[in-house]
């Protein structure tokens, strides 16, 4: 499924906080699953339901579970079902009288035991009000205007997610799969859309219709859908792998001139998924349009489809292509719980950029796996409150930005990560060996691992099971014995990561003064790595990552630029306006989002520097090129400047370093700044090759008055060859912090109310910069910086 608002994809997440004892949400949903999956297997459901009078918002009918048991002596059958009436429980011919309802599980205590060899029939009598979830995405649906009834099978905010439960009895969880038979009773004039395939639509003489669906395959129950209106069916045959596969998509009269429009593409994304996952498994593709403003949701061969987006344009076939690629990814294999929930949706969204590659071209899935990732390192720890893995995601955010976004961006590095002949082979053998069934994270990375032969164990525990995202550098290239042979040195940060992420495979691309590109990957674990390489010419520039096979914690741009004028980066805050240009360049910008290499040696000039950013130019620039680079800061609670400039007087000290390489030390070049105190740009002429960031300096160098509250606080000798006298005075009691050169805390003092002074003696014995910073209540009075200088 997927949640959508107009054209603006928002994956709603309700943000909460858990003050927990006793089981987690994790494991009550585990236990819940294990209770009642492992006493009971349901073969077959045979709904059979009154939504007649679509005004009372009511259903009655019965539901007959064909089951078998999982343990010999089972004496009691445990049923999902959520507020409605039981009127009545058999047991094959028997009428219980004795079942134990609490409007949540319907317990069911059997005449006689029943064994493993034994299957058996249940039939439950109900009728009542199906819910909507409170989340207000997934339940069951009347319409304002009582024209339309529907479900979406899962609930945003319910426990577990899946929803079958609000209009029948079942096993409602991601494991247990069955067969349905649909028998629907509508008012004449209307039709019931059900999965599976229509075998027959019964008059019954009184005004209403019966219709009857059958699904072949199995599913579990929250795949199972009814949907009640003045349908039409838009019908066609398409040639499939398997054979001719009919494709029914269920509209109002007024949408099927629309729908043929918005669907004209169905076909060749049918073809195209199943060249990369194997054969379509279904005995139908449909979609049926419902009145729902806010997504879709697949539910099998029947998907829930919002009828805004039938409007005869192509402006929703993203999410077309989304809800039909569960077809493989969530019907055919499901997640075996809501923590594996990448698996059904980090995976559709990923066929989103799939099927743009298929149906427009290699440079429309680039553009939309950038646009995902820029989306996903600025807005997905906001959306979900926080950094997390894309396996065993909070319940309360399931389906959330991380398990769909991140989930496609890491999908995007796998594939890279194994090279698109095994991983699509290695996909498809998945598929077929482990369809209609549930799968574990664990049994999808050991079975890549098997079938590619590449473990992929290091790959799972850096991508997949922690949060966060590693980053990775080039350090330096160093010739080394014969000609164009070269030492390559790289390095991995983390942004917002545990650890460091092992066995990675990363691609350098070399590029010679004619132009001439080649690319070579390198292995390796840790923080650091390096490897030698022999190369075809003798390289000018290298690029790291120059075609963004990895998904790491940056954003790049590269283009070649012919003629003067201003060039926008997307992604990368940063703008180049060239001046002169005599011949084509080739140029590029990294926007890394991670912290730049700290200061190597105590400068005067520079205060600090950012722990957040910095920028890698580069490229090929021809001789008498001149251009003007104007790199953007935003203070913001979610800009990356905001822990750099705490208050708006810091602005004023904002300056712009560089360094050509790094052999080299950060230093301050000429800027111009504009903008305010929370937002802007900082400006330099003559753009060279190199990194760029942010540091604070003198004051005023920005142009924005400062505050000065160096009265507060006065630390001396400065410089200083041994210890600082740190004289003070405040009003109220208060804290000092030591800080050094990366702006970590090194130590710290608790301050009296009154004027005193105190010796801080270093314990590192080399050159240092400090900061020291006074602290009362949630208000810095005073801060300065000294030098260390043995």
């Amino acid at each position: 499924m997927k949640a959508v608002q107009m054209k603006k994809i928002l994956i709603p997440a309700i943000l909460l906080i858990f003050f927990s004892c006793g089981l987690s949400a994790q494991e009550k949903s585990l236990k819940k699953t294990k209770s009642l999956s492992d006493t009971i297997d349901v073969i077959n459901y045979g709904i059979n339901l009154n939504i007649v009078h679509l005004s009372t918002k009511k259903i009655s009918g019965f539901t007959k579970l064909k089951l078998i048991p999982k343990a010999n002596n089972t004496n009691i059958v445990s049923l999902d079902l959520l507020k409605l009436t039981v009127d009545s429980v058999f047991f094959e011919n028997t009428k219980i009288t004795a079942y134990n309802y609490n409007d949540t599980l319907l317990q069911i205590p059997l005449p006689y035991p029943i064994n493993i060899t034994d299957t058996s029939n249940v039939i439950v009598f109900y009728h009542g009000y199906p819910q909507m979830d409170a989340s207000g995405w997934g339940g069951f649906y009347f319409n304002s205007d009582s024209t339309f009834a529907y479900n979406l099978g899962v609930g945003f905010d319910a426990e577990p997610h899946t929803y079958g439960r609000v209009w029948f009895p079942c096993v409602d969880n991601f494991t247990d799969r069955a067969t349905y038979d649909c028998s629907i009773t509508v008012k004449t004039g209307n039709m019931a859309v059900c999965g599976g395939s229509l075998l027959s639509t019964v008059n019954n003489g009184n005004g209403t219709h019966t219709y009857n669906w059958r699904l072949s395959n199995t599913i579990p129950t929250y795949l199972a859908s009814v949907a009640v209106g003045n349908y039409v069916a838009v019908s066609s045959m398409h040639n499939a792998l398997n054979g001719p596969i009919p494709i029914k998509l269920y509209v109002r009269p007024v949408d099927t001139t629309n729908v043929k429009a918005s669907f004209i593409n169905l076909p060749a994304v049918l073809d195209h998924f199943e060249s990369l996952f194997g054969p379509y498994l279904w005995e139908r593709v449909g979609f049926v349009g419902v009145p729902f403003n806010s997504g879709a949701m697949e539910h099998a061969t029947n998907i829930a489809y919002p009828f805004y987006c039938i409007n005869g344009t192509l402006s929703y076939e993203d999410l077309m292509a989304h809800e039909f690629s569960h077809h493989w990814f969530g019907d055919l294999i499901t997640c075996e719980t809501a923590e594996d929930m990448w698996i059904n949706e980090g995976w559709a969204s990923y066929c989103e950029p799939l099927y743009k590659e298929g149906i427009y071209g290699k440079s429309a899935y680039d553009s939309y796996v950038k646009n995902t990732h820029y989306s996903v390192l600025k807005s997905a720890h906001v959306n979900d409150g926080g950094y997390f893995p894309i396996y065993g995601i909070p319940s309360n955010i399931t389906y959330g930005t991380t398990v769909y976004d991140k989930g496609a961006d890491v999908i995007h590095t796998l594939r890279n990560y194994m090279g698109d002949s095994l991983f699509f082979s290695s996909v498809k053998a998945l598929l077929n060996t482990y369809k209609f069934n549930n799968i574990s994270t664990a049994e999808f990375r050991d079975f890549l691992s098997a079938q590619s032969g590449i473990n992929l164990t290091d790959f799972f525990a850096g991508w997949i099971y922690t949060a966060g995202f590693p980053h990775f550098s080039i350090d330096s290239i160093i010739p080394e014995g014969s000609a164009n042979n070269y030492r390559v040195y790289v390095k991995q940060k983390l942004h917002q990561k545990p650890a460091f992420v092992n066995s990675n495979k990363i691609e350098i691309t070399f590029i010679s003064n004619t132009w001439q590109k080649y690319s070579e990957t390198i292995s390796f674990s840790g923080q650091y790595g390096n490897q030698l390489v022999s190369l075809p010419f003798t390289p000018v520039t290298a690029f790291m990552d120059l075609y963004e096979k990895t998904s790491d914690a940056s954003t790049d741009y590269y283009r070649i630029i012919k003629t003067a004028g201003t060039q926008n980066f997307p992604f990368s805050f940063f703008t180049l306006n060239v001046i002169n240009i005599t011949d084509s360049a080739l140029f590029r910008v990294e926007h890394n989002w991670v912290s730049p290499d700290p200061l190597k040696n105590a400068s005067p000039e520079i205060f600090r520097i950012s722990t957040k950013h910095y920028w890698k130019i580069d490229g090929i620039f021809p001789s008498g090129f001149n251009a003007k680079g104007q790199f953007t800061y935003n203070r913001g609670s979610t800009g990356f400047d905001n822990a750099l400039l705490p208050s708006t007087a810091s602005t004023d000290s904002l300056v712009l370093l560089y360094r050509a390489n790094t052999a080299n030390d950060w230093q301050v070049v000429n800027f111009i700044k504009s903008g305010n105190t929370s937002a802007g740009n900082l400006s330099t002429d003559n753009l060279k090759a190199g990194e760029y960031t942010f540091g604070i300096g003198k004051p005023g160098q920005s142009g924005i008055k400062e505050i000065n509250s160096s009265g507060a606080m006065k630390v001396f000798p400065n410089p200083s060859n041994d210890f600082f006298t740190i004289d003070y005075k405040i009003m109220s009691k208060g804290k000092l912090y030591i800080l050094d050169a990366n702006n970590k805390i090194i130590d710290s003092v608790n301050l009296a109310s009154n004027e005193d002074k105190i010796i801080w003696k270093p314990k590192h014995k080399a050159n240092a910069t400090y900061f020291f910073k006074i602290v009362c209540g949630n208000s810095t009075v005073a801060s300065e910086k000294a030098l260390l200088i043995k």
